[in-house]
């Protein structure tokens, strides 16, 4: 069995891959935290859109059902009209 030998070199050439290999992980920390931030804040943006949306289809429903009951109480007077005048 062949025993290999660490020399100076080669210890330095480690060390010098152990650094760069943390700073690449460092970059990758640093990028993936910037990237999932992102995906938070896009996250947020996105709910409150669908409330302000669903707020907005509530309030459209609403005056569109006032305007429907006022449509038909408006029918109903001229019904009541055109009856009055065929009497």
């Amino acid at each position: 069995m062949a025993v290999n030998r660490w020399n100076d070199e080669m210890l330095d050439q480690l060390a010098d891959s152990v650094s760069e290999l943390r700073t690449s992980m460092s970059e990758l920390q640093t990028s993936v935290a910037a990237l999932v931030q992102a995906f938070v804040q896009e996250h947020e943006e996105n709910r409150q859109h669908r409330q302000e949306m669903q707020a907005w289809k509530r309030e459209n429903d609403l005056r569109f059902n006032i305007l429907l009951e006022e449509v038909r109480a408006s029918n109903h007077r001229i019904d009541r009209l055109e009856d009055a005048q065929n009497s």
